[in-house]
Parts: C-alpha cells; structure tokens; sequence
C-alpha cells in the first residue's frame, strides 16, 4: 500500500495521469468535494485535463498511516495554475481504502 501511495504522489508530481489512473481498481473512484466524484472511466480524462491546467507540483508528504486495507494521507499540495496565472498552496487529508493492491476510494479533505 505504501509503495502505491507513493506511486501516486510521483504521478501528481510528475503530471502523469495515466499512471495515476492505473493505481485505481477498474471500480475506483476519486471524491475531491461532497457533490465531486469521479469514477474509474472518468479518471484519466480528468485528470489528464487538470494536470494540463498545472505549469508544476510540488508535494510534501507530511504524514502516512496504514491499517488493515486502509491508509490515511496527510501532504502538502503546491501548483501553479497557468489559465489562472495563481500558485496555489493547502494542506490535505486523504483516506485511501485498497482493494486487491490497488486503490478503491480516494477520499480527499481539504485544509
């Protein structure tokens, strides 16, 4: 589980999403917001858009807890969004739950 983790904060950094994608079950999903779910055959797409939106980004992986097949991430997230011309900077909390070695449920909260 760790090294998946750390497989996907590579991804981020390296704006690669379909790396990032690939850590996902084909039933995987991403919940960024309350009303903001993206499921596995959305992934790549929006994350590809997302990342094409970055000029970088920076993370600091704060914190990593695993229990059973869950596991809880804390980092700190830094970009530069060109179409807004803005660095953006915040603290989040991720809670992962894995199924069969890849992630199930990306849940993210944002500081």
């Amino acid at each position: 589980m760790y090294q998946i983790i750390t497989l996907g904060v590579k991804a981020c950094v390296d704006r690669d999403a379909v790396k990032f994608a690939s850590l996902f079950t084909p039933s995987g999903e991403i919940i960024l917001k309350k009303d903001q779910k993206i499921v596995k055959p959305d992934l790549e797409r929006v994350t590809r858009d997302y990342f094409a939106s970055l000029e970088y980004i920076k993370i600091d992986v704060l914190s990593v807890m695993i229990q059973g097949n869950r596991a809880c991430l804390e980092w700190l997230w830094e970009d530069f969004n060109q179409l807004k011309q803005q660095k953006n900077s915040q603290e989040n909390l991720i809670l992962i739950t894995f199924e069969e070695g890849l992630i199930q449920r990306w849940r993210e909260y944002r500081g």
